[in-house]
C-alpha cells in the first residue's frame, strides 16, 4: 500500500474516532442535562433560598425577557431576590419581539426601553438559580462557565405539563411565538408560587 494511501486511511480513521468521541460526549452531556428536568426538589429548595435568579435563552428578545417581566410583575411590591435575563447568543441592543411587547403591554408592562443583554461569567457566578429554556442551553452554559451545573435548571422543571424544551420561536409566525409565550407563562406558575410563598420578589 502506497504511503499516501496509508496516510489517507489513517486520517479517515482518526476523523472517525474523533467524530465518535464527540457524539458520545454530546450524548453524555445531554443525558446529564436531562437530569435538570428530574430535580424539582432541588429547584424548589434553590428558589426558596435564592437571592438572585438569572433567566437565559438565546437572544434575550423573546423567552427570557418575557419570563423575567412576568415574574417581576407577579412579585411586584415585595423584595428579596433580584431577577434578570440575558442571552447566550445575542448582541447588545436587540429589541424584543413585537409579540412579546404586545403581550407585556396587555399586562401594563412597558418594554420600550428594553434591549438585549449578553450573558457574562459574572452574571452566572452571582446567580443562585439559573433557569434555561432548552437542554442544549444547559450544555452551552456548563461548557462556557465554571461549575454552574448544580444551580442550572430547565424552566419547565416544575411544570411537567409543559414541553421539556421551550423551543426558540424566532423567525416563526406569530401563532408559534404566542404558543411559546404560553408555555413560558405556564412553566413560571410554580416558580412564582414558591417565591411568593416565601415573601420575596424581584428587585
Amino acid at each position: 500500500m502506497a504511503a499516501s494511501t496509508r496516510l489517507h486511511w489513517q486520517e479517515r480513521i482518526i476523523a472517525s474516532v474523533k467524530a465518535t468521541g464527540r457524539r458520545l460526549l454530546e450524548k453524555l452531556e445531554r443525558r446529564k442535562a436531562a437530569a435538570l428536568r428530574r430535580n424539582p426538589a432541588r429547584l424548589t429548595r434553590g428558589l426558596s433560598e435564592a437571592r438572585s435568579v438569572l433567566i437565559l435563552c438565546q437572544g434575550n428578545v423573546i423567552r427570557s425577557v418575557f419570563a423575567t417581566q412576568l415574574l417581576s410583575a407577579a412579585l411586584a411590591g415585595r423584595s428579596g431576590v433580584a431577577i434578570r435575563s440575558a442571552g447566550l447568543a445575542t448582541q447588545p441592543g436587540w429589541r424584543p419581539h413585537p409579540r412579546v411587547i404586545a403581550r407585556c403591554s396587555a399586562l401594563n408592562i412597558d418594554l420600550r426601553e428594553h434591549s438585549s443583554v449578553a450573558v457574562t461569567e459574572t452574571m452566572v457566578r452571582r446567580a443562585d438559580v439559573v433557569l434555561i429554556m432548552e437542554l442544549s442551553q444547559a450544555v452551552a452554559v456548563t461548557r462556557r462557565f465554571p461549575r454552574p451545573r448544580r444551580k442550572t435548571f430547565l424552566l419547565s422543571c416544575l411544570a411537567p405539563e409543559v414541553p421539556m424544551d421551550i423551543e426558540d420561536p424566532a423567525g416563526k409566525d406569530d401563532a408559534t411565538v404566542d404558543a411559546c409565550l404560553d408555555h413560558v407563562a405556564q412553566a413560571l406558575k410554580p416558580v412564582i408560587e414558591i417565591l411568593a410563598h416565601r415573601g420575596t420578589a424581584a428587585a
